[in-house]
């Protein structure tokens, strides 16, 4: 394990405790989270050696890295998925008319296989070896193992989808990310957000916290502070409806050793409601970052 300072402040600041987490998904290990006193930003810490973290992908439930169909909740991810993949081109294809696109933690290959079909110039990056071969021979794509190993660049899309929480070298992978992109290009980020209806339901039971595969934990204010660190502005931020009815569903499964369908719809559909007419504080939200002028 390894203890580290906030990544959005330079110098050492104060780190206090704010919430201890189990790895309900695999490992059942307790992890603390903690909030920095100078940013407010929430990371796991300590947290595992990057050369150790391998054990904790180790399971076969862990959906984005496989096809698996065999269960509820896996079938229910497909079905997400297939629907979301379009309404993230249809996002994409009203924010650029340009198509060169490279997906970073492209999993198995299924939205940049949609995208190749709508005609986008299209490059991976999936550091898991069974999903980034599966994305291969399944969908014909090109996938490279890292981003180091891009040799590609001047791209008109970056996307993220649920990969910047799971990053060890935040530092680095921002100004890779920049330097690959286009002037006129967006970068698109997604993530969960902790100040939802559905965390502050589940606790320390919701299922976004999925610790030590996160290690940050972000919302507007960080993810705000994150982006003008290297260069980068939010011109936009987008909902992910979907994510708060499966991850009510996790986080039920978490807590009650069973998945509880009725209750995890009723807390999806609120917390979706309470961000739309209150908050905006959406289960996951998508932040669409442009290079500042």
């Amino acid at each position: 394990m390894e203890k580290i300072n906030c990544p959005l402040f330079e110098k050492k600041t104060v780190l206090k405790n704010y919430i201890n987490v189990k790895d309900y998904s695999n490992t059942q290990e307790e992890f603390t989270i903690v909030s920095c006193e100078t940013t407010n930003f929430l990371f796991t810490n300590p947290r595992p050696k990057e050369k150790d973290i391998s054990k904790y992908y180790d399971f076969e439930d862990y959906i984005s890295h496989s096809n698996k169909k065999n269960d509820f909740i896996s079938k229910l991810y497909q079905v997400v998925r297939s629907f979301s993949i379009k309404r993230k081109y249809k996002l994409i294809s009203k924010l650029i008319s340009s198509k060169k696109i490279l997906d970073v933690g492209s999993g198995t290959g299924e939205f940049l296989s949609y995208m190749k079909i709508k005609r986008f110039d299209t490059y991976g990056v999936e550091i898991a070896k069974k999903a980034r071969e599966l994305s291969i021979k399944n969908h014909g794509l090109f996938v490279e193992d890292s981003l180091s190993s891009l040799k590609e660049k001047n791209f008109d899309v970056i996307t993220m989808w649920h990969v910047l929480e799971h990053v060890y070298d935040l530092d680095g992978y921002m100004k890779k990310i920049k330097s690959l992109l286009n002037d006129n290009g967006i970068v698109i980020i997604a993530v969960p957000n902790h100040k939802c209806f559905d965390q502050k339901f589940y606790g320390k039971h919701w299922a976004g916290w999925d610790v030590p595969l996160h290690l940050w934990h972000f919302d507007k204010d960080s993810m705000l502070k994150l982006s003008n660190k290297y260069g980068l502005e939010i011109s936009s931020i987008h909902p992910l409806y979907f994510d708060s009815f499966y991850v009510s569903l996790l986080s039920s499964k978490y807590k009650h050793n069973s998945s509880k369908l009725v209750q995890s719809f009723i807390i999806g559909l609120y917390s979706n409601l309470i961000a739309k007419f209150k908050t905006g504080e959406y289960s996951s939200l998508i932040y669409v970052l442009r290079k500042s002028i």
